[in-house]
């Protein structure tokens, strides 16, 4: 398991460890004691790999999992950071450690095709985090497929990349750590995105291509801070992880003339699936492009007809990008994989005539914020333990300000409980305490005497959203990013 924000040192680790013949699952590093111990639990990790701003938590959940001391390597030391006896870092394991023989001269025998390189976390609508089996065919294939679009647009002698996006989550792992080496790219790393930086490093660095998710593409369009630097050398911008307006790409490019294309794909097909063409970005603006050469789609309507051009359905994926399944979850496995190697990805759109594709809905109630999965089953399981809490519903809605959706919570107080900003502030702190960033209560809560039901029980989310969009319904205790980054309560 490796835990760490982007740093350098890091994808030398991950390759090692995959040359040698083992598994790699990347973690978020703001994960609290409690999730990163579940996360080694479910993955049954038996080493960690940890930047040193990450060793307090890891080392705390490291001990709950009975990990001993000598299984836990810190990238390097940091001298502001105490150590505690028995840590090495990973240049001490090198130069310390007594490798067998026959390890150095044969090789772990690996079956591309079966063998898994990446447990990556991806959160269901059971709240419980899903180890998805990425194998080393999947990253090869995506890596290449990718290629084949971007080698005519990108000249490894003179391009250059900024990773801002983090490497943990399938899109900047495959697309910022893998792609630019095979690509031949120089590549940047940011350990974390703050705007100044981020178009200083453009400047200073004249880079030339990013992958962004949606809000950096908004802090680029709207902040006055971005024309105090000069981006000319930004030929591109790809955006992901996350649906992004049609008018902000316009308006950037009217603003800046930087250009903004959008990209699709999920950790269960290994990044990227769908991208639009370097040189046709301005078709279909609000569209993910066409399918990867050698990836199949096709949208579906009840699971078995095929939809025509632009009638919506579901989105299905075929190729060697999708991945092996769920670790332990033979079950969900079998609810999303046909047996014809189709993949059912809960993503409902529609494919325009020039074979664009645009997502407009999800048949699963997943959150994405900011690029991230905020399962509300989990959220919903953890107010509902709440003293004050009768009830509740868990969904996202659209924040303009984030260009993200964000968690909001209809609530059902107890007898005797007042519906005031003291409750909200109880339940969002609560929340807060409990999880990690991403996963706050940023829409607030709407207080309801009743959340509404179908009849076998399940919770009618299009119904709170119609709702929740409606005009005078207040929200108490929400919070938004101001102009320059910076959280404050509405």
């Amino acid at each position: 398991m490796v835990m760490a924000p982007n740093d350098i040192d890091t994808p030398p680790v991950i390759w090692g460890c995959l040359y040698a013949g083992g598994i790699v699952a990347p973690v978020n590093p703001a994960l609290s004691i409690q999730d990163l111990h579940q996360q080694i639990e479910r993955s049954e990790a038996r080493g960690l790999v940890v930047h040193p701003d990450c060793l307090p938590v890891a080392l705390k959940a490291a001990r709950t999992a009975n990990i001993p001391l000598e299984r836990v390597l810190a990238l390097r030391f940091d001298q502001n950071l105490p150590i505690k006896d028995g840590i090495s870092t990973v240049e001490q394991f090198i130069a310390n450690v007594k490798v067998p023989p026959a390890m150095v001269r044969y090789r772990p025998r690996i079956d591309s095709q079966r063998d898994t390189a990446f447990l990556v976390y991806s959160s269901g609508t059971t709240g419980l985090p899903k180890g998805v089996m990425i194998s080393h065919r999947n990253v090869v294939a995506d890596v290449f497929l990718q290629s084949l679009v971007e080698r005519a647009h990108i000249d490894w002698r003179q391009d250059r990349m900024l990773a801002v996006l983090p490497i943990y989550h399938i899109y900047g792992l495959v697309c910022l750590v893998h792609a630019p080496l095979y690509l031949g790219t120089t590549t940047i790393y940011m350990e974390k995105f703050e705007l100044p930086r981020f178009c200083r490093s453009i400047q200073d660095y004249q880079i030339t291509h990013v992958y962004v998710a949606p809000p950096i593409v908004l802090h680029l369009t709207k902040s006055d801070q971005v024309s105090d630097y000069d981006l000319r050398s930004l030929r591109m911008i790809t955006s992901g992880g996350a649906p992004l307006p049609a008018n902000l790409i316009t308006e950037l490019y009217d603003r800046r003339k930087l250009a903004v294309r959008q990209a699709y794909g999920l950790s269960e097909t290994t990044s990227v699936t769908h991208i639009q063409r370097w040189d046709a970005w301005e078709n279909g603006i609000g569209s993910n492009g066409p399918p990867l050469p050698g990836i199949e789609a096709k949208f579906v309507i009840d699971g078995q007809r095929i939809a025509a051009i632009e009638e919506e359905g579901e989105l299905w994926i075929r190729g060697p990008v999708v991945f092996n399944g769920f670790r332990g979850e033979p079950e969900l496995t079998a609810g999303c994989m046909m047996p014809d190697g189709w993949f059912k990805t809960g993503d409902i759109g529609h494919e325009d005539k020039h074979g664009n594709m645009f997502i407009t809905d999800r048949s699963k109630d997943l959150i994405k914020f900011k690029g991230y999965q905020v399962p509300p089953a989990e959220l919903e399981d953890l107010i509902i333990k709440h003293e004050v809490v009768e009830d509740v519903a868990v969904i996202g809605i659209m924040n303009e300000g984030l260009a993200s959706e964000v968690p909001m919570a209809y609530i059902v107080v107890k007898p005797g409980t007042p519906e005031d900003e003291a409750t909200a502030k109880l339940v969002v702190d609560h929340v807060k305490n409990q999880t990690v960033n991403y996963k706050h209560l940023r829409g607030g809560i709407i207080f309801t005497k009743e959340i509404p039901k179908g009849p076998s029980g399940k919770i009618l989310k299009r119904v709170l959203r119609q709702q929740a969009i409606a005009e005078g319904v207040r929200r108490i205790g929400a919070m938004e990013y101001g102009k320059y980054g910076r959280e404050s309560k509405l």
